[in-house]
């Protein structure tokens, strides 16, 4: 006797082959998705991948389930990396995608039976709702704001085209994979049907492909198709050619071999694929209803074969339309009900019917009207047709009642052949449809944006209250007017009126609001505002009127503008900042090389104003500021320009000046501030300002030129006395500071550095340190103390750059780290970027690391950003051993280019240090505040720590504070300190 056991790889093999099969499948139909986008670029107009995961999550359970879902989740990402490459956000969309089919799959399973999955129109019905619509609607949600948080614009055209893309695969793909059993087409051989299947399945494309191609009206031809397939062929069948056809005509449509020149361009441009909406819906219900049909016919097929052919007609018109057939005989007073007429009125087949048996049936108050309708019919020839209601077990219903007169030969009415129709759920219907009309209404009218419907010919239908209120119009006295007669809108408040509305904005494109549309009412009122008009067409494609949905911006406009001027200008002194000065700088740059203009460039920098600060606060600096900006901007031409550069600097740009004119002007200005006496609670303070002018002219148009001139200008008048002004000339040039020869620098390099340390903490815990900050310093031969940074920049010998990291590295490791080993401290070590790329230094490293007696998450290492970016693909592997050997990664100098965070390896990295002029002026400059909000958001998704610093005002640590910013350093929340004293200090010291 033998045992045949299958090995365990093989057993794996057989668990594992259905998801790699089907994860092969997804990646397949994702990548013809994808290939699709030939019309619109920004999604694939029709998705498969979602249909599949949601037919997983409804069939399977537990392990396999996951195991599957997860194979498609890896199919779907490979075929979009094989696409687009690898970025971030296909990650969210195949995230989204994921969601949804939860959502499907799950309310599915709620909705159907698995092993009945398809066994009706309502159960089709029940698919379409969940799976095609509610899901789809909420990826599209999801896919919306997630494009909004990510710093992307999102539109509607987005989202109609996530949801519309969503919505076809599903209603393609979803029915097949719900159907589908593993031994179908094995099945399907046996019986003979394959090659039917096959058969019908290429005659189809072909006919397809020639209607589309060849034919007018082709979708029309390729709906008679498929209503084709739908009678010939099996349901699983039909849903196979179904989905090979729309795939078909996907692909015709992506590659523009069908002429949609008769379709209006609106159309065309937004959504191309929805006439595959048109054709599947009504070849999915034919499919069901052909189903339901050769059901049925298999149940007639059981009964008497004599009767069959009757019977089915009237079972199929009695089931299908809940009519039921009455005969009344007036003569011989006799009536006869089929078996639908005795279920309407819920009697047993043994009761005989009678007229006044029908008549104590009804409702009292419905009597006298159904005798009526006979009497006329028997006496008058009039058509007897009645709706009564009758009570029943599950409550009142109404009936409806037609009946058509027989006479016999000698003329007289013999008998009444009718029917009876329960109408219950129609007039159910039409009540809901008009209170939903009525809700309609009440919605349209509680809205906050203007709706406007016109006819054909763009005169007003209907306007909401607050159309009314904006226009000045009510909607009685609109109806029937040109929309242009009512809507008075301009570019600007006095601008031109727009002529022509729809060439002002194109129907579903809403207007661009830098072009500042102002609508002004008949009661003199104006408001800014933007629209989008909406063609309102009929299935056929005819236009029946137009949407018009206009809403007020002016509050917005009014915070662009405030932004823009916080963008341009000095929040404290109202003057224009750097930037703007820099702008207006090379205007004036261009305009003397150009056209050989002469203007004249000052630094104006104010003298004792730090005494100021120090003796009587900020408060007092800032109004000070304020005060000396007002002076100055009162002693310019109209055509000066002064700026506040940052601090107590000035810069002033002289337009078409000569030299001895803006001289003239500038000693006003210094004058007038020497002579200045500020009071400040009862204290007077004396100021003064050293000013330094250069010429700007064709020989001397560059912007560094002039601006290093001009600072030397006014460095010189204030090494001469402060309190006047300076004219630059080249005599005025610095001297070139001595270089050290390499000999000096080695030595420096070997005197042993001195490290300090910042306490970092919670911005409103400044009680506690989380961790420190390590900063080296270096000791020249004077014995001053040097910053690494700056030294390290002059060096050019590259084996002097590796010696000072190397001799930072060992001070650190030799005399500090057990220190911070024994207790128990967070420490943040900065280190060079370039030395990280020398394989030498790292093996030294990294021994250092190993020998070391630190805590493994107890050293983080600091690592600048744009050296990290630049040399991101060198440090991978170097960040992933410093990982592995415990160490947090921190980068520091994080500045104002937010596409950082796609180009860094965020999973390597915990914290993320803010450059200084981020969080220097984000208490007062709206910009700043802005951005470093946006900053901390994506690193919070990111899961990314985020450190801001040096802060020295308690009122920048109280925004960082209110921003979220995890941690800040400085003097505002620690001061700076020896880390050696650190080191000494008791365990509980504190400051």
């Amino acid at each position: 006797m033998t045992t045949n056991t299958l090995s365990p790889a093989h057993n794996i093999f057989a668990a594992v082959r259905p998801a790699l099969l089907l994860g092969l499948f997804c990646f397949i139909a994702s990548l013809f998705c994808l290939a699709l986008m030939a019309i619109d670029n920004h999604l694939s107009p029709i998705w498969y991948a979602s249909a599949i995961m949601t037919a997983v999550i409804f069939r399977r359970r537990g392990q396999q389930m996951t195991l599957l879902l997860l194979a498609c989740m890896v199919g779907t990402l490979c075929a979009n990396l094989a696409v687009f490459g690898p970025r971030w956000p296909l990650f969210s969309f195949v995230f989204i995608n994921s969601l949804q089919s939860l959502l499907g799959g799950y309310l599915l399973r709620i909705l159907l039976k698995p092993k009945t999955a398809l066994d009706s129109l309502s159960s089709w019905w029940k698919m379409v709702v969940a799976a095609s619509l509610l899901a789809p609607l909420a990826s599209g949600i999801m896919a919306l704001c997630w494009a909004h948080f990510s710093g992307g614009a999102p539109s509607l055209r987005f989202f109609s085209t996530w949801v519309l893309s969503e919505v076809i695969g599903t209603l393609a793909l979803l029915p097949l994979c719900l159907l589908w059993q593993p031994r179908y087409l094995r099945l399907q051989a046996r019986q003979g049907q394959f090659m039917v299947t096959l058969i019908t399945l290429a005659a189809s494309l072909l006919l397809c492909f020639v209607a589309l191609r060849f034919l007018p009206w082709p979708f029309t031809f390729v709906m008679v198709i498929l209503f084709w397939v739908a009678v010939r062929l099996p349901r699983l069948d039909a849903f196979l050619v179904f989905f090979a056809n729309v795939s078909l005509i996907s692909l015709l449509l992506a590659l523009h071999l069908i002429d949609l020149r008769a379709v209006s361009l609106a159309f065309t441009l937004t959504a191309p694929w929805l006439p595959l909406l048109l054709i599947l819906i009504p070849s999915h219900i034919m499919t069901m209803v052909m189903h339901a049909f050769r059901e049925e016919k298999k149940h007639i097929r059981a009964s008497e074969e004599i009767n069959r052919r009757l019977m089915e007609r009237i079972t199929l018109a009695n089931e299908a339309g809940g009519i039921g057939v009455w005969e009344w005989d007036v003569i011989r007073n006799e009536m006869n009900w089929d078996r639908r007429m005795f279920a309407i009125y819920e009697l047993a087949p043994s009761v005989e019917p009678t007229y006044p048996f029908w008549l104590s049936r009804l409702l009292p108050e419905d009597r006298p009207l159904a005798q009526e309708a006979v009497r006329r019919a028997l006496e008058d020839n009039i058509p007897f047709s009645l709706e009564c209601r009758i009570n029943t077990r599950h409550g009142l219903r109404y009936i409806r009642t037609q009946a058509e007169s027989l006479r016999n030969a000698d003329g007289q009415i013999a008998r009444l052949l009718g029917i009876n129709q329960d109408i219950t759920e129609l007039r159910l219907l039409t009540e809901a449809l008009y209170r939903e009309k009525e809700q309609m209404l009440i919605t349209l009218d509680a809205i906050g944006e203007a709706v406007i419907s016109t006819d054909e010919e763009m005169r007003v239908t209907f306007m909401n209250p607050v159309a009314e209120e904006m226009s000045g119009w009510t909607q009685e006295q609109a109806a029937g007017k040109p929309l242009g007669d009512i809507l008075r809108i301009t570019h600007g408040v006095y601008g031109p009126q727009i002529e022509n509305i729809l060439r002002c904005a194109l129907p579903g494109v809403v207007t661009d609001p830098d072009s500042d549309l102002v609508l002004h009412n008949a009661a003199g009122e104006h408001f800014a505002v933007e629209y989008s008009l909406t063609p309102l067409k009929t299935q056929s494609g005819k236009n029946i009127g137009n949407v018009m949905v206009m809403q007020d911006v002016s509050e917005s406009r009014e915070m662009l503008k405030r932004l823009h001027y916080s963008a341009s200008h000095d929040t404290l002194t109202r003057l224009p900042n750097r930037a703007s000065f820099e702008h207006q700088l090379k205007r004036l740059l261009l305009s003397a090389s150009e056209r050989q203009q002469q203007h004249v460039l000052a630094f104006i920098d104010l003298d004792r104003f730090k005494a100021v600060n120090d003796s009587a606060g900020h408060a007092a600096g800032d109004a000070l500021l304020i005060e000396v900006a007002e002076l100055m901007r009162h002693r310019l031409r109209s055509n000066d320009f002064l700026a506040r550069l940052g601090g107590d600097e000035f810069g002033l740009l002289l337009t078409d000046c000569e030299m001895n004119a803006a001289r003239q002007v500038v000693q006003s200005i210094v004058t007038a501030i020497n002579d200045y006496r500020f009071l400040w609670e009862s204290k007077l303070h004396r100021i003064g300002a050293s000013a330094g002018l250069t010429s700007v002219n064709r020989d001397n148009c560059q912007s560094s030129e002039v601006l290093a001139q001009a600072d030397l200008a006014c460095y010189h008048a204030k090494h001469n006395g402060r309190g006047q002004l300076s004219v630059y000339e080249t005599r005025l040039q610095r001297a070139p500071q001595a270089e050290l020869s390499p000999e000096e620098q080695a030595r420096i390099i070997d005197t042993p550095p001195r490290w300090q340390a910042w306490a970092v903490s919670t911005p409103n815990k400044t009680q506690s340190a989380n961790f420190h900050l390590l900063q080296p310093r270096l000791i020249n031969a004077q014995g001053h103390e040097t910053d690494v940074a700056d030294f390290r920049a002059t060096l050019q010998d590259e084996t002097l750059r590796l010696m000072l990291d190397q001799r930072l590295i060992e001070s650190f490791f030799a005399l500090y780290a057990p220190g911070i080993a024994r207790k128990g401290l967070n420490v943040v070590l900065p280190l060079a970027v370039e030395s990280q790329l020398n394989t030498a230094w790292q093996k030294t490293l990294f021994s250092h690391l190993d020998a070391s007696t630190l805590r493994d998450d107890s050293l983080i290492i600091s690592l600048e950003t744009r050296m990290l970016l630049q040399h991101s693909e060198a440090l991978h592997s170097v960040l992933l051993r410093l990982r592995q050997q415990g160490c947090r990664i921190l980068l520091r100098d994080f500045g104002r280019n937010l596409e950082a965070f796609e180009q860094i390896p965020h999973e390597q990295i915990d914290f993320i240090q803010l450059a200084p002029d981020l969080t220097a002026n984000v208490h007062f400059n709206l910009m700043d505040e802005m951005l470093v909000s946006i900053i901390q958001g994506q690193a919070q998704r990111l899961h990314i720590t985020t450190v801001a610093g040096p802060v020295d005002l308690s009122m920048t640590l109280a925004t960082l504070a209110g921003i979220g910013i995890d941690a800040a350093w400085g003097e505002a929340v620690n001061g700076c300190e020896p880390l050696s004293i650190l080191l000494e200090n008791g365990f509980f010291a504190i400051k």
